[in-house]
């Protein structure tokens, strides 16, 4: 089974703790003709996240910078391949600071995901966090999941 299949079986977010995990899922789900795109959130703020997230994924310029204007550019991302991955580095940096927008942006996603799979596109988001215990509420109605590799507590150094 292609990998973007068992990704998605249980929603499109995905969790990581280990880089080197999460740059072999990025490297695998690229095999498969995934589009990439990688955010550093370390530096993120309820003030400028906007900004990276319309200059990372070509937003127009009439972006409005704020959930429902993301919600709105996402839905018009048009991949040339078969889908696209957002890849959240230092996830619970951010989520640290601003854990309403945090989840709400992993909504957005989980919301898009299923509808651009009507239009046979994919949309996955790995978000890659420091700690080993970050958790969110269910996405779109759907848990968010640790990878298959890092599921076990043990694994993540718990």
């Amino acid at each position: 089974m292609e990998l973007w299949k068992q990704l998605l079986l249980n929603g499109c977010v995905k969790l990581f703790w280990k880089d080197e995990i999460l740059y072999q899922f990025i490297a695998d789900i690229s095999q498969e003709g995934f589009e990439i795109y990688i955010f550093d959130c370390s530096k993120w703020n309820s003030r400028n996240y906007h900004k990276d997230l319309a200059s990372v994924l070509h937003f127009p310029n009439y972006y409005g910078k704020n959930l429902n204007a993301f919600d709105d550019c996402l839905s018009d991302v048009v991949p040339d391949g078969i889908g696209f991955v957002l890849v959240f580095k230092n996830y619970d940096i951010f989520s640290k600071r601003d854990p309403k927008v945090a989840y709400d942006i992993l909504d957005i996603i989980q919301n898009n995901s299923w509808r651009f799979l009507l239009e046979d596109i994919k949309l996955i988001a790995f978000v890659q966090s420091n700690d080993a215990k970050i958790d969110f509420p269910n996405l779109g109605g759907m848990s968010v999941e640790w990878n298959n590799k890092e599921w076990l507590d043990q694994n993540r150094g718990l």
